[in-house]
């Protein structure tokens, strides 16, 4: 028996312009199991990202909602980490520095130092960034940026991974 983990339900969103409202979303529903792996396909300006930012948080909903475990989503949260489309590091920070910030956030109390310290390098090698981990964004490549993104968004233990054009 599965159990419905992510459920968006009449989704719609409405962005302002001058001419009025747009309908950036329509009633979108989508139910998504525990382990379930979903990938949403479409031609660009079709709302993926703004799905995403939905479930993220980062959006509200004009009409419908997201619930995830039976709470309703409505402000970002650590069970939900999103990889961007940019890579959204801190350029003044190392690669290391930039999963610490987000680990030291979800683990603050619940891991020592010694553990953080692994645990961060831990996911800097799942994505072969354990070698650039002393390294700034402007020293590594466009790749690199994203995997050091996919990095620290393992390293949070999201209940859902969020993957925007990774």
């Amino acid at each position: 028996m599965t159990m419905e983990h992510l459920v968006l339900s009449q989704v719609s969103i409405d962005f302002p312009t001058p001419d009025g409202p747009f309908r950036a979303l329509d009633e979108v529903n989508l139910k998504i199991d525990k382990g379930e792996f979903v990938s949403i396909i479409g031609h660009s300006g079709c709302g993926k990202s703004t799905v995403l930012n939905i479930v993220a948080g980062l959006y509200q909903a004009t009409e419908g909602g997201v619930i995830l475990d039976n709470k309703e989503v409505n402000e970002p949260g650590p069970e939900r980490a999103v990889v961007f489309q940019n890579h959204s590091l801190l350029p003044w920070l190392s690669a290391y520095e930039n999963v610490e910030l987000a680990v030291k956030r979800v683990f603050k109390g619940k891991k020592s130092r010694a553990e953080m310290k692994e645990w961060i390098e831990y996911n800097l090698s799942l994505v072969h960034m354990d070698h650039a981990m002393n390294k700034r964004p402007d020293e590594i490549s466009g790749g690199m940026k994203q995997r050091v993104g996919i990095a620290r968004a393992l390293a949070m233990e999201p209940q859902v991974l969020l993957l925007d054009e990774p």
